[in-house]
């Protein structure tokens, strides 16, 4: 649970952001009151749904819930490497090594 920036607000007014993962292994995403108990969110699958309508926000809520939790335990993660550096780096080494190919687990040889 992350409780809300704005304590500048009436406390009964402030709301917490809740994520949890399910038993099913789909992520559920709340904003609740300060208490943190609300019945009502959204469902993030991680097959189908969310995971093929929205491809990229699983692992984003993923990412949230992990920082939640590395400071819920007095932790600082690591600097988050924005998309957009991953996606550079991926684009050079597909530049410098243009003949591999990573699928299914392991490396081959691109068949042209």
């Amino acid at each position: 649970m992350y409780l809300t920036d704005d304590r500048d607000i009436r406390e009964e007014d402030q709301r917490a952001l809740v994520i949890f993962l399910g038993g099913n292994g789909d992520w559920y995403v709340q904003v609740a009151p300060k208490h943190g108990m609300t019945t009502e969110g959204v469902r993030i699958c991680t097959s189908g749904g969310a995971a093929s309508q929205c491809p990229g926000l699983g692992v984003a809520i993923a990412e949230a819930y992990r920082a939640m939790a590395a400071a819920k335990q007095g932790l600082q993660q690591g600097r988050v490497v924005p998309r957009g550096e991953l996606e550079d780096e991926l684009q050079a080494w597909r530049n410098r090594f243009p003949d591999l190919h990573y699928e299914f687990g392991h490396l081959s040889k691109r068949v042209y």
